[in-house]
């Protein structure tokens, strides 16, 4: 048997003993002695009680030093240490991560990873260190590990399923880190899941320190779950776009979906295939009155009898072993119309020739279906046109742009509207880099004449049939363009130049197309891509006011508040309200699934939805767990510690308490 101490630097604590010696020392009263005959027996009488008053001091000084040389050792935390071959049973350093993530709530997975860390903890030998915490940090401070087993038990206690899921890797290694101040050279990070895919950054962890727990009880866990839905602003109704997944290897037949919106449930029987997806469309039908998303009577009721307003509603499907992702809740948002500018630079007497025939045809064609209202202007107009009642601004081949009307622009997208940009003939690059230098999400730099092909990036936000058809259109003629930091090129060309690039103002976005809106500079056009673009840029504005009221578990939620928040609070599903700081715009609360209010002053403002991530609800599991196998056991000697500082700690105690009844005894 070795001793050992597992904290040395505190034994420097021991000068400290030199306190009560020097206390000592200057409290001996001292004088000139000066014999008198007179005195000397009433001296001698004194001998005893002088004797018995520097035994007193001496033995309280050695007492009073032990105490400090106790104290010191505690913090040094002395142990005694044998070697015993490795893999055999010793005090540990290790952290014990549980995950979670919501997933985890599927057929009790999350019961039994709390019961397996018990056990973990519940079999550590004495003098081991580490951490047992949640896989999502619920507001938890830094990890640190700590000394016992009650602590652990107490940090296990605290652990709750939460609604989202965390990048697993990073996790385990912040844990990992946070085992280095503990003694020991042997770090283990146990990590208790379901063993899901989602959270690995392609499913490898290196290291032998990782050591994982897969407690599910299903090879192929089977889920259904709500994972997504939509609305389409039509004129006379509202559509809902359901998709409901089925996560498993087996069809899934007849499957009830019910959607609640505007006083309406509204239900389809779904028939997925295996690992599929299926959306289906729900039309109420209404009209949005002032704004106010207010549906018309219903035929089949009273007259007089008016429908909820449609401003928010959920959808759902049977309960199945992961309920929470089984109801997906939404909010619309309050606009009741969608106003679309086309600006034609170049107007010609024959419409067919009009720089904006096709971009106008195609808009008035996805008109038919959204109710997007859509006027065309010329340049002359489009100058002292206000921007204010427009949602979505089209300019193609406008060469006349003033200060003035550049300024508005750059305004109209910072409130959220949406500008697409065609170039052409009449743009003069120096211009137009000058005036809209803040709007531009590229700088022009000269005109190319050459035959090339329209081709969209790695990472296409396009659908895949548009990527397919993309070869069919070829551009004679376009505008060099350098896309400014932030921008991104959505639709490239076969030389290396862009041809579509976005950028984020404020609310809204800016698209730059590098090349005509008609037939002059190429084909683009006249193909069957064409279309679908031109939709998508009319879905941006809608899509973007969506998201301002749709969100994810764990999303940080920009709130459309009045400039004088004073007063304004939040609501969660649960009742917990939330109050926000004079001048707060940010939400970082949306921790649970459902509907939240937004109030000011007492008034309900508005609402929005937060969901759970669906990407969650896939519960496809590794093939292999991550992590090296663990090493062969009995190779090797390690130390195996057993602290002996709790005795050392009462001794200091017991030697306080014979201080203190040594004075008692001897005053």
């Amino acid at each position: 048997m070795n001793f050992s101490f597992l904290n040395p630097l505190f034994l420097i604590g021991i000068a400290a003993v030199a306190l009560p010696v020097i206390a000592h020392l200057i409290s001996r009263k001292s004088g000139v002695v000066k014999k008198f005959p007179a005195v000397r027996f009433l001296i001698a009488s004194r001998g005893d009680a002088s004797a018995r008053s520097r035994l007193k001091d001496l033995l309280l000084l050695l007492l009073r030093a032990l105490v400090i040389v106790l104290l010191v050792l505690v913090f040094a935390k002395p142990a005694l240490f044998t070697f015993a071959p490795a893999g055999s049973v010793g005090p540990r350093m290790l952290a014990i991560i549980v995950d979670n993530s919501f997933s985890m709530g599927y057929g009790g997975n999350f019961e039994r990873a709390i019961d397996k860390a018990s056990e973990l903890i519940e079999t550590l030998p004495d003098g081991s260190f580490g951490l047992a915490a949640p896989l999502v940090a619920l507001g938890e401070g830094r990890l640190s590990p700590a000394d016992g087993r009650e602590a652990l038990r107490n940090e296990l206690r605290g652990i709750k399923i939460s609604n989202t899921f965390t990048d697993n890797e990073k996790r385990l290694e912040d844990a990992l880190a946070a085992l280095e101040g503990a003694p020991g050279q042997t770090k283990e990070v146990v990590f208790i899941t379901d063993l899901q895919k989602n959270g690995w950054h392609g499913g490898k962890t290196a290291g032998d320190w990782l050591r994982i727990i897969d407690v599910s009880e299903e090879a192929y866990p089977a889920n259904r779950a709500v994972t997504g839905i939509d609305a389409g602003y039509g004129k006379d109704a509202v559509t809902l776009g359901l998709s409901v997944s089925n996560f498993s290897d087996k069809p899934q037949e007849q499957l009830l979906a019910t959607v609640s919106a505007g006083g309406e449930d509204l239900s389809a029987y779904l028939d997925i295939p295996p690992g599929g997806t299926v959306t289906n469309e729900l039309t109420i039908p209404g009209e949005y009155i002032s704004g106010d998303m207010t549906l018309d009577k219903a035929q089949d009721k009273p007259s007089g009898e008016d429908r909820p307003a449609l401003k928010e509603g959920s959808a759902a499907i049977p309960k199945d072993s992961l309920a929470i992702d089984d109801t997906r809740y939404f909010v619309l948002s309050d606009r009741s119309d969608f106003n679309v500018l086309i600006v034609d630079g170049d107007p010609r007497e024959d419409a067919r020739l009009s720089e904006t025939y096709y971009l106008a045809r195609a808009a008035e064609t996805i008109s038919e279906a959204t109710g997007a209202h859509i006027t065309v202007k010329d340049n002359d107009s489009f100058l002292v046109e206000k921007l204010s009642g427009y949602d979505l601004l089209f300019l193609a081949n406008v060469g006349d742009v003033t200060e003035g009307r550049a300024k508005e622009l750059g305004e109209f997208a910072v409130r959220g509207g949406t500008a697409v940009i065609f170039l052409g003939e009449r743009v003069r690059a120096s211009s137009y880099n000058a005036l809209l230098k803040d709007l531009l999400p590229a700088e022009l730099i000269t005109e190319v004449e050459e035959e090339t092909k329209i081709v969209p990036p790695p990472q296409s936000i396009f659908p895949e049939e548009v990527g397919e058809r993309l070869s069919r259109a070829a551009v004679r003629k376009h505008i060099k363009a350098v896309p400014v930091p932030g921008a991104e090129v959505l639709l490239g060309l076969e030389d290396g130049d862009p041809f579509l690039i976005k950028k984020s103002l404020g609310k809204g976005s800016v698209f730059l197309v590098t090349s005509t809106a008609d037939t002059s500079w190429n084909n683009f056009p006249i193909t069957t891509v064409f279309l679908p673009v031109v939709k998508g840029f009319l879905d941006m504005p809608g899509s973007a006011d969506e998201g301002k009221r749709n969100f994810v578990v764990g999303d940080t939620v920009p709130l459309d508040v009045l400039e004088r928040t004073e007063g304004t609070e939040v609501i969660s599903p649960s009742g917990k309200r939330y109050a926000l700081d004079t001048g707060a715009a940010l939400f970082e609360n949306a921790s649970e699934p459902g509907i939240y209010t937004v109030s000011e002053s007492g008034k309900d403002y508005y609402k929005f939805s937060v969901n759970v991530d669906p990407r969650e609800s896939n519960l496809a599991k590794l093939e292999a767990a991550p992590g090296a196998p663990e090493a062969p056991a009995g190779k090797g000697l390690v130390k195996v510690y057993r602290d002996i500082w709790r005795y050392f700690l009462w001794g200091a105690v017991m030697l306080f308490i014979s201080e203190a009844a040594a004075r008692a005894v001897f005053s």
